[in-house]
């Protein structure tokens, strides 16, 4: 299918530090197991930031709060960008396509979009413990490569089993 038959939308995409951008990318339609969802309501996670104290003296600086660290720093931990990353998890929306194979959801359905996304092969999946999973990934974070954008566009094709009513 070419890229030009294809819709676009805005996202926000973090580059780098301090270095976001609102682009505009191909909407492209949901594969095998996937549902495209229109981004209705989302956040950005607690995880991402750092609580610092207020200063302590008259003679220290302002210390901001809050400090969001992929997009002061271009990584949270050991965890860094190596290529553009949508930001946002912990978000709502309504599907409005789904792919091949998808049985459990219909366009317009309301739906949670869990951020992490296990294998569903490994022991700890197999016994409902996906949390522990190794191969676990997340949307909007770089502790995989190639990164799981976020949430933080127009719409998003996730896989539905991760999709909940």
């Amino acid at each position: 299918m070419s890229p030009a038959a294809l819709q676009q939308q805005h996202a926000a995409v973090l580059h780098g530090p301090k270095d976001l951008r609102v682009d505009s990318r191909t909407l492209w339609p949901p594969q095998q197991g996937q549902a495209q969802v229109a981004v209705v309501s989302t956040g950005l996670c607690g995880s991402d930031c750092t609580f610092s104290p207020p200063p302590t003296t008259a003679t220290s600086s302002h210390v901001p709060l809050y400090t969001v660290h992929y997009y002061l720093h271009g990584r949270n931990g050991d965890f860094a960008l190596q290529s553009p990353l949508v930001l946002g998890h912990e978000a709502a929306g309504i599907v409005t396509a789904v792919g091949p194979g998808v049985k459990n959801l219909v366009v317009g359905q309301r739906v949670a979009i869990e951020a992490g996304v296990m294998c569903k092969n490994c022991d700890y999946c197999l016994k409902g413990r996906y949390n522990q999973c190794k191969k676990l990934r997340f949307a909007s974070s770089a502790k995989t490569f190639p990164h799981l954008d976020g949430t933080l566009q127009e719409r998003m094709n996730h896989p539905a089993h991760v999709l909940h009513p």
